[in-house]
């Protein structure tokens, strides 16, 4: 029998802050260019790894005791929300949220007030963050790969690949087949849409379903009951079609649970997606399907094989799908869909159809992956995902100062009058810390000798004009966007917003649930 546990007042915080830091210490080691990695051993070989992605080792721990393990569940949360919105910064977020929730405990006001003071300055600070971005430059694009990617020629590659496909490039990391690193262009789409269920997930490594060679079935109507689509399955079954993708508006959530038995069962395998309107319709066109719809006068009575769609391969996450075709399919539709947008009168319509149509012919770049061992593979492709992402939020929302200096120069801006100014003054100091403990530097040290260069800088500019800042893989101070330091104000952005929320929620907590199984 499943009981609960039920922990209330100041012991809520002593067991959850333990786990919590657990976790926030594990992954924070990681952080800055002398950062350690962690070693996540696991008795499946595939999932043994080596790496300093904040997001993976805060979810390659899960503790025994559930009362600490609902803390680190906290830093597990926000890690992956950082991950969800902007694909990098989850370290960051870890160390940020661990010191503003240590701060937030301080004090002696009530956790209501100081949450809602937190919130308040959080804002202020956003604020103050979005002053500080800069436009990235041209040259500057391979400086933010190689940061995240700790590798020149990834970071080149990735360079060029975003030359040549612009500022939303679609690029999918894979491993290659030789010892080799390299990338191709091939004709695709991404659908800005991801699995109903993780339970769809072929690659636990990357948590992804990814299928080869597998036909489409797009669908613009509730498909209710598996009734349905007995015709279209009787064809399956005839001829041997074992997998397919279901891309549907709606689905009844009985037939879900079925797609998901029969794949976890291996009975048939199906990837099902929700999408709807010029999304479906786009998805449709680039593999060649014909839609299931009032509109083409196909129904699941008289519906024929050769109205399936068909994808070379597609790679599925939560949150977006990429379909790769034969490229030809992907073209004719394109053509097809700027035809009709050049006799659209409406012009916001027009607008968004050209868009559609850049979309479908921008491509998709694989970039491939090649060690001579699969640790040192698993491990450049963790560090190859998070360059392109950091990359394309740096396109996106501009750049920042990096190493830290970011978060310690708005902890320096700020004249904290309220209780969360106050605990954010001390919080974003953290990153910075963190760093300089991580090159066995002391922070204290650090700080006074970045304001005596500056004052130095200063007297001989005759100005206050230029900003010197730590550099801890040199040991040495200089102007750090000059000089290539930086970092995507969207990540830095994405990983103060998140850490504040999550520290706002954990603070207010004053009863603890937890399931408490019977000894065995």
């Amino acid at each position: 029998m499943n009981y609960k546990k039920v922990i209330s007042g100041q012991k809520v915080f002593e067991k959850m802050l333990i786990g919590l830091n657990k976790v926030a210490n594990a992954v924070g080691s990681t952080l800055g260019p002398k950062g350690r990695n962690a070693y996540l051993y696991d008795i499946d070989p595939l999932q043994t790894k080596n790496t300093n992605d904040g997001v993976t080792i805060a979810n390659g721990i899960v503790l025994k005791d559930p009362e600490e393990d609902a803390g680190a569940f906290i830093i597990r949360n926000v890690s992956a929300q950082t991950l969800d919105d902007c694909g990098d910064g989850t370290t960051t977020t870890t160390v940020l949220t661990q010191a503003i929730i240590q701060e937030c405990l301080k004090r002696p006001e009530n956790p209501m007030e100081v949450r809602e003071s937190l919130k308040q300055a959080g804002e202020k600070v956003l604020k103050m963050l979005t002053k500080k971005g800069t436009p990235i430059k041209k040259e500057d694009i391979e400086k933010v790969a190689l940061i995240s990617s700790e590798d020149k020629h990834l970071a080149k590659l990735i360079t060029e690949i975003i030359n040549k496909l612009g500022e939303k490039a679609v690029i999918n990391v894979e491993d290659s087949k030789t010892f080799a690193t390299d990338y191709e262009i091939v004709d695709g789409y991404e659908a800005h849409v991801g699995f109903m269920s993780p339970h769809f997930i072929t690659d636990k490594k990357s948590n992804k379903a990814i299928y080869e060679d597998i036909p489409v079935l797009c669908v613009e109507k509730k498909i209710s009951n598996i009734a349905e689509l007995s015709v279209i399955f009787k064809a399956f079954q005839d001829q041997g079609i074992t997998k397919c993708i279901i891309v549907a508006q709606e689905i009844d959530d009985s037939l879900l649970g079925m797609f998901v038995f029969n794949k976890v069962n291996a009975i048939f395998n199906s990837l099902v997606i929700n999408a709807t309107g010029p999304l479906l319709e786009d998805i449709a066109g680039a593999t060649g399907a014909t839609t299931i719809a009032e509109g083409t006068g196909v129904t699941f009575q008289n519906f024929t094989l050769d109205k399936l769609g068909k994808a070379k391969k597609v790679i599925c996450d939560a949150n977006k799908t990429i379909f790769i075709g034969d490229g030809i399919t992907n073209r004719k539709y394109a053509d097809e869909l700027e035809a009709k947008a050049d006799g659209e009168p409406n012009m916001y319509t027009q607008k968004t159809m050209r868009r559609r149509v850049a979309q479908l012919r921008g491509g998709v770049a694989v970039l491939r992956i090649g060690a001579p061992t699969d640790a040192e593979r698993g491990y450049m492709k963790d560090k190859a995902e998070d360059a392109v992402k950091a990359t394309l939020c740096a396109m996106e929302e501009g750049v920042v100062e990096g190493g830290g200096m970011t978060m310690w120069r708005l902890a320096q801006e700020l004249n904290p009058k309220t209780i969360g100014e106050t605990v954010l003054q001390k919080a974003l100091q953290a990153p910075l810390r963190k760093i300089c403990d991580n090159a066995g530097k002391d922070y204290t040290y650090v700080i006074t000798h970045i304001k005596e260069k500056e004052n130095e800088l200063w007297e001989d500019n005759r100005s206050k004009e230029g900003r010197l800042g730590y550099d801890a893989k040199t040991d040495s101070y200089c102007e750090l966007i000059k000089w290539g330091i930086i970092d995507p104000a969207k990540v830095e952005r994405c990983a103060l917003e998140n850490a504040v929320s999550a520290s706002a929620q954990f603070i207010t907590t004053a009863t603890l649930i937890v399931s408490e199984t019977e000894e065995k």
